[in-house]
């Protein structure tokens, strides 16, 4: 068995960015958790529908308080799920894990979609998040990164057959 190479200098860099992003993530999902709740508890006290259509969101406002909240909880779980991804993508960086190669590719993925969505909704400031999506993808598929993860074969150990320039006979 070949002894483990050094991890990339670039691979501690997105460990560490993920688990930052991570913490970022569960903040956040865990405070429109709280929020979504609060506002459904409130809900009775205070005329929230009035406050919001005064805010100039009539239309939010017809959708109900219990409907609103819900739905902020549901964004909050979402983004919750987001940040334990993250974390494990760092994780599983820093420790050079097979399965965090293909998760960190699964959540690039997922952040190529969204920003797609978010551009076609008119949002064209995500263009910077889908070219660095697209930038961590091409580096976890460069040789001596997927090497590290276990995910190719050493350069040193491949060979080539004289005369075709293949290294499959």
């Amino acid at each position: 068995m070949q002894p483990k190479p050094p991890r990339p200098t670039g691979v501690t860099v997105l460990a560490v960015l993920a688990i930052l992003g991570a913490i970022a993530f569960l903040f956040s999902g865990a405070v429109l958790i709280g929020l979504g709740l609060l506002l459904g508890t409130l809900s009775a006290s205070i005329d929230i529908t009035n406050a919001i259509t005064n805010a100039g969101y009539p239309g939010l406002a017809s959708l109900g308080v219990g409907t609103i909240s819900a739905l902020i909880i549901a964004l909050g779980a979402a983004i919750l799920i987001l940040g334990i991804l993250y974390l494990a993508v760092g994780v599983g960086f820093l420790g050079g894990k097979r399965w965090a190669w293909n998760l960190g590719i699964i959540v690039s993925v997922i952040g190529i979609v969204l920003d797609v969505f978010q551009m076609v909704g008119g949002n064209y400031g995500s263009i910077l998040s889908l070219i660095i999506s697209l930038l961590i993808i091409y580096y976890l598929m460069r040789p001596h990164v997927k090497v590290f993860f276990g995910k190719g074969t050493p350069m040193a150990l491949r060979s080539t057959v004289p005369g075709t320039g293949s290294s499959t006979p």
